[in-house]
């Protein structure tokens, strides 16, 4: 991935009002996860010794995300803040999503946030 790849920032915002719930951030892009996708497939042994693979597509709702950031006590604030929050809103270069705070912690200079989608609300 070339540097200029590497612009882009990642909102997030509480889903339901909250003056102070929206930050943006810059993510630490070897520790962010963003790009994963997987396909709901299922595979089945047949008895003449075959299989098949049954293809449910691809949905947001199968997706987590993973975003770190420098830790700042004031970027700290405002995610914990987000992540009391039930839904949250977030906004990548790709599309916006729906999701909710799987986990946050801050450890080593470096804060992580984990979310699990709900939803692609660009669609």
């Amino acid at each position: 991935m070339t540097e200029a790849n590497h612009n882009y920032q990642i909102g997030l915002a509480s889903y339901t009002y909250d003056a102070d719930g929206d930050i943006m951030i810059v993510p630490l892009h070897e520790d962010t996860d963003i790009r994963s996708a997987e396909r709901r497939l299922s595979r089945v042994k047949t008895l003449d010794g075959g299989v098949v693979i049954t293809d449910g597509g691809r949905a947001a709702g199968d997706r987590t995300f993973s975003i770190a950031c420098q830790s700042e006590e004031s970027i700290w604030n405002t995610l914990r803040g987000i992540a009391a929050n039930s839904w949250v809103t977030v906004s990548t270069d790709e599309a916006c999503f729906k999701g909710k705070v799987q986990k946050l912690s801050e450890k080593n200079g470096k804060i992580t946030i984990e979310l699990m989608i709900e939803s692609d609300l660009t669609q």
